[in-house]
């Protein structure tokens, strides 16, 4: 809808500013930009390793064709998940070829089996957990009328692999992009509207060619 009066200069300067901001932010977060998550050196590490493994398993070693795509990507995963799903998930894909079990080529079932063991052997908290957790307990009082306190009290009570399902397998870009998520509008089934939040980071865990 178009106003035909004409606006202030000052406002309308000062939004113009405000919009290029804004628009530069995103660009700047879509590019990785500034962002200064503290683990990003060490998924960058974790992640080196997972390509190394992946062209081991897939490719004729380092002169695999997807190194660089691979070592370039950015995993939602923390550096922790990533260490302990490398280890898992190729000692099972060699130990299945070695065996001629069809299941070396059921990437879904190395996955979940790996994905379980890793929710064990993860820390307790990692960088980003504190303002997920926070996001969570801020829409639960805001959504689902539950103190504040009492949320985050229920949040220490969960087993450590439960806590890790939303936490600590996500690295801290990941947890703070699900952070703003929660920070939305409250949902018809909140249930649902929080799982969402997780779903982008859910399928970009691990990079795969």
């Amino acid at each position: 809808m178009h106003d035909v009066s004409s606006p202030p200069k000052a406002p309308l300067r000062a939004a113009r500013r405000a919009v290029a901001l804004l628009v530069t932010g995103f660009a700047i977060v879509a590019c990785g930009g500034n962002a200064n998550y503290p683990d990003r050196p060490d998924v960058t590490t974790a992640q080196a390793a997972w390509c190394d493994a992946l062209a081991k398993s897939e490719g004729p070693g380092g002169a695999w064709d997807r190194m660089t795509e691979c070592r370039s990507a950015s995993p939602k995963a923390s550096a922790a998940y990533i260490r302990v799903m490398t280890k898992c998930y190729f000692e099972r894909v060699e130990e299945a070829k070695q065996a001629g079990d069809p299941a070396a080529a059921d990437r879904a079932l190395l996955l979940s089996e790996c994905n379980e063991k890793a929710l064990v052997d993860l820390p307790i908290s990692s960088p980003g957990v504190d303002e997920v957790i926070d996001a969570r307990c801020n829409r639960a009082t805001r959504c689902e009328k539950v103190e504040f306190a009492e949320c985050k009290a229920a949040m220490k009570r969960l087993e450590p692999a439960q806590q890790a399902m939303f936490t600590t397998r996500y690295n801290a870009a990941a947890l703070h992009d699900i952070a703003s998520c929660l920070g939305g509008g409250c949902g018809d089934n909140e249930e649902q509207a929080q799982a969402d939040c997780y779903k982008g980071a859910e399928d970009k865990l691990l990079w795969f060619p």
